[in-house]
């Protein structure tokens, strides 16, 4: 009897051992998977680098191979780890950072806004580049034509009624002047005309020549004009100067206040959505950036939001003078490379970082691709 109880004990101890090793097992497993990077760092492994193009910062050429500003620099620091790395391209922004976030790559390298939101989910290097905002809309709606401007002004009405006013002018001083001065010619439409000449180099110039009324009614009227034409050139001056100047406000975008009322588009899961989404900006979220910019591109948006540098970058080299950008950068942000939370790289990179800073490296990259400031 004690001996079958004494076996079964030891029948039980050993099945309780094997479970507690099998358990052991499979947690070991778990961080080994979950921590690929940090393995692959020791071992000598390419980082996995997921990317998406963003002129200049990842640019695809024809071939298929890499370049950039955030590839290069990425390069760079790799090469002084003593690395290679593997870029993957995502489908959309959205998908790079669900990658970082996931797992399932070492590093994001691309123009990666540092925010709380995310930082909270992920890592980040130190800052690589300052950015912020900007609009594109397409080119036409940085202003009116000569044309276009001159009638939405109102600058015509202006125009009109000084043109009025020097008739007006003409016919009282050929009125007092016929058959005095002889330059004022006596029949009507061409003593007018003479008038009219007379009133409009007054107002403009403020002399005529050796041209000077006869009769006394005529020199008074001429005082009276020579004086009332400093106020009355002046004025008109002013008010067209005025009525261009709003009319040229008016149709431009000139800010994100300016979208209220314009089919915006704005691509989901972006810094740039979030940012309409604070401010109240009425917005058709795209798939991606460059979805909205050719829709932009297509007359089916108005305007659309995003990175300032990347933004500039496509509006000067890839829009073929289709796009502009409105208005100034706007909410400065930086940019820096998103790391898995807890990637043991973070450190290793920002210590590179500083390196390429003080040497040098970094200075030469940046100008570059984005010149002197």
């Amino acid at each position: 009897m004690i001996q079958r109880l004494f076996l079964t004990l030891c029948v039980l101890l050993l099945s309780l051992g094997v479970l507690i090793a099998n358990v052991s097992d499979v947690r070991a497993q778990e961080p080994a998977q979950q921590g690929q990077a940090s393995a692959a760092s020791e071992q000598g492994g390419p980082f996995r680098v997921a990317t998406i193009e963003r002129r200049p910062f990842v640019m695809v050429e024809p071939d298929g191979s890499l370049r950039g500003f955030s590839v290069e620099l990425w390069r760079a620091i790799a090469e002084e780890l003593g690395r290679q790395s593997d870029f993957t391209l995502a489908p959309t922004f959205a998908d790079m950072l669900a990658e970082v976030q996931e797992g399932g790559v070492d590093v994001a390298a691309a123009n990666i806004s540092i925010t709380a939101a995310r930082e909270r989910v992920m890592d980040f290097s130190q800052p690589i580049y300052s950015s912020g905002l900007a609009i594109i809309t397409p080119a036409e709606e940085a202003g009116l034509s000569f044309i276009g401007l001159i009638l939405e002004s109102g600058i015509l009405i202006w125009i009109g009624a000084a043109v009025l006013i020097l008739v007006i002018v003409a016919h009282v001083m050929w009125w007092l002047e016929r058959g005095g001065e002889p330059y004022f010619r006596p029949w009507y439409p061409e003593g007018v005309w003479d008038a009219f000449w007379w009133a409009f180099v007054i107002v403009t110039m403020g002399g005529f020549e050796n041209q000077r009324p006869e009769r006394i009614g005529g020199r008074i009227f001429a005082i009276f004009w020579i004086v009332a034409g400093l106020f009355f050139i002046s004025t008109i001056t002013a008010k067209i100067t005025t009525a261009l100047t709003v009319a040229e406000l008016e149709s431009d975008i000139q800010g994100w206040r300016d979208l209220e009322g314009k089919r915006v588009g704005i691509a989901a899961g972006t810094v740039m959505e979030r940012f309409a989404e604070s401010r109240g900006i009425n917005y058709r979220p795209t798939p991606d950036f460059m979805d909205a910019v050719r829709a932009v591109e297509r007359g089916e948006l108005d305007a659309t939001i995003g990175d300032a540098a990347v933004s500039k970058y496509y509006v000067l080299h890839q829009s073929d003078g289709a796009l502009m950008i409105a208005g100034d950068t706007f909410a400065p942000d930086m940019l820096g490379f998103a790391f898995p939370q807890g990637s043991p790289l973070r450190e290793p990179v920002n210590r590179v970082l500083l390196q390429l800073f003080e040497d040098g490296t970094y200075e030469r990259l940046r100008k570059s691709y984005f010149g002197a400031d």
